[in-house]
C-alpha cells in the first residue's frame, strides 16, 4: 500500500469496543483516524474538519441514529463529496435502500469481515487518491492556463501597441516619401530649363570660338557629353516620380501582340546588331492594365534580354504567358550573360548596373518593380552566371472574355 498520511477516516459508532475493533483492522493500512460515539459528535467534528476522504458509520445509534445523520451531513455543500459507508447488523434490503436514499456508497454487515473491510475502504482510498490527483492537475492547469491568458493578454496589448506604432510610423514614412517624390518631381522639372539655358550658352559660346587646338575640342566633347548626362539623369529622376505619382488613367484593354511588335520596331537596330531571336508563346494575350505601364515593363525586359546577350551564342529572348493560382505570369527568359548570385539582391535598386559594357542608367529595372508592386503584383529573378535570365512578373485578379481569351484585370 502506497503513502496514507493524508487519508484521514471518520469512525462514528456508540460503542467504543466496535470503535477499537475497526481501528484495529485498518490501522495497519496507515490511515488517520478521528473518532465519535454519537451522530451529535460526528457532526460537531465536521463543523471544523472537513477533510476526510471517509465515514464509516453504524446505523444503530441512539438520539440521532447513521441515515439521520448522513442526511445532516450532506446538507452541508462542502461535505457532500465525502463517500459514507454504513455498518449494520439488519441484512434487510429495505433498511439497505434507505441507506442509499440518504447517500451511502456501501454497506459492511456485523460480524464484521476484516478483509472484506479492508478491500471496501481501499477501493474509497484509491479513488479518493486519484481524485484528488486530478484536482491538482486541474489546479496546475487552470494555473498554466492563467498565466498563458496573461501572456497572451500581454502580447496582445504590445502588438497592439506596436502595430499603433507601426501605422504612425508608415504614415509618416509615406508622408515622407510622397515629399521626396514631389521633391525630386519638382527639382526635376524646374533644373531642366536652367541646364538648357546652361547648354545653349556653351554651344553659343564653343561657336564663337574657332579654335583648331585638339585639346579645345577635346574639352568641348567633355563638355557636351557631361550636360547630356547631367539631362539623362533629370529625366530618369522624373520618370522615377513619375511612377510613383501616377494613378494609371490610361487602364485600357492591352494587345501584347501589338505591344511586343511596337518594342520590337523601337529597338530593331540592337535586335539587328545583335541578330537575336524573339520567340513568342502566349496563353493570355490580352490585359486591362495601364498600356503605358505595361509598355515599360515589357520594353526594359525585352531590351535588357537583347542588350546583355552573350557574345558566345545567338541570342534568344522567350516571352511567354500562362495562368496558374489565381495569377497571369508574364515570363521574359534569355540565354544571355546572367547574374552573378552575389548581386542578385542589388538588380532592382535605383541606378544599379551589373554590367558596364553597355549604355544604361540603371533605373529601368527599379521602375518595373515600382509598377508591378504598386499594382498588386510581384517581380521574380532566376539567373545563373554565362547561362541566361527569366524574370516572372506576377499579376492578380485574372478573368476569362467571352471570346475564350484570357484578360488580365489589374487596374491600379
Amino acid at each position: 500500500m502506497t503513502d496514507s498520511s493524508e487519508i484521514k477516516i471518520l469512525l462514528v459508532d456508540d460503542r467504543e469496543d466496535n470503535l477499537v475493533s475497526i481501528q484495529v483492522i485498518l490501522e495497519r493500512d496507515g490511515y488517520t483516524f478521528r473518532k465519535a460515539n454519537s451522530g451529535q459528535a460526528a457532526l460537531k467534528i465536521l463543523l471544523t474538519e472537513i477533510d476526510f476522504t471517509l465515514i464509516l458509520m453504524d446505523v444503530h445509534m441512539p438520539n440521532l441514529n447513521g441515515f439521520e445523520t448522513a442526511a445532516l451531513i450532506y446538507e452541508r455543500d462542502k461535505l457532500k463529496n465525502i463517500p459514507i459507508i454504513f455498518i449494520t447488523a439488519n441484512n434487510n434490503d429495505n433498511n439497505a435502500f434507505k441507506g442509499y436514499q440518504t447517500g451511502a456508497v456501501d454497506y459492511i454487515y456485523k460480524p464484521i469481515n476484516g478483509d472484506l473491510l479492508r478491500a471496501k475502504v481501499g477501493v474509497f482510498v484509491d479513488l479518493y487518491r486519484k481524485n484528488n490527483q486530478l484536482r491538482i492537475q486541474e489546479r496546475k492547469l487552470l494555473m498554466i492556463n492563467n498565466e498563458l491568458e496573461d501572456r497572451v493578454r500581454t502580447r496582445t496589448e504590445e502588438l497592439s501597441k506596436k502595430n499603433k506604432e507601426l501605422e504612425a510610423n508608415n504614415k509618416e514614412l509615406s508622408k515622407v516619401n510622397n515629399d521626396l517624390d514631389n521633391f525630386i518631381y519638382t527639382a526635376s522639372h524646374d533644373l531642366k530649363a536652367p541646364i538648357s539655358n546652361i547648354e545653349g550658352l556653351i554651344t553659343a559660346l564653343f561657336l564663337e570660338i574657332d579654335d583648331d587646338n585638339p585639346e579645345f575640342e577635346k574639352i568641348r566633347q567633355m563638355t557636351t557629353a557631361s550636360i547630356q548626362k547631367f539631362k539623362n539623369t533629370l529625366n530618369d529622376l522624373t520618370e522615377i516620380s513619375k511612377v510613383q505619382k501616377e494613378n494609371s488613367d490610361d487602364v485600357q484593354i492591352v494587345h501584347l501582340n501589338t505591344l511586343i511588335e511596337e518594342i520590337r520596331l523601337d529597338i530593331k537596330s540592337i535586335i539587328d546588331k545583335a541578330k537575336a531571336q524573339i520567340n513568342l508563346n502566349l496563353e493570355v494575350e490580352e490585359f486591362k492594365f495601364s498600356s503605358k505601364n505595361m509598355r515599360s515593363i515589357l520594353y526594359n525586359l525585352i531590351s535588357n534580354a537583347v542588350k546583355y546577350s552573350s557574345p558566345e551564342r545567338i541570342p534568344t529572348v522567350n516571352v511567354s504567358t500562362k495562368v496558374v493560382s489565381g495569377y497571369t505570369i508574364l515570363t521574359v527568359a534569355d540565354n544571355g550573360l546572367g547574374i552573378n548570385p552575389a548581386y542578385k539582391n542589388k538588380l532592382f535598386g535605383m541606378f544599379k548596373r551589373l554590367h558596364d559594357h553597355v549604355e544604361g542608367s540603371g533605373i529601368g529595372l527599379y521602375i518595373v518593380k515600382r509598377i508591378i508592386e504598386n499594382n498588386g503584383g510581384k517581380i521574380e529573378v532566376e539567373s545563373e552566371l554565362n547561362v541566361g535570365t527569366t524574370f516572372k512578373v506576377y499579376f492578380k485578379n485574372v478573368k476569362q472574355s467571352k471570346a475564350n481569351k484570357t484578360v488580365v484585370n489589374n487596374e491600379a
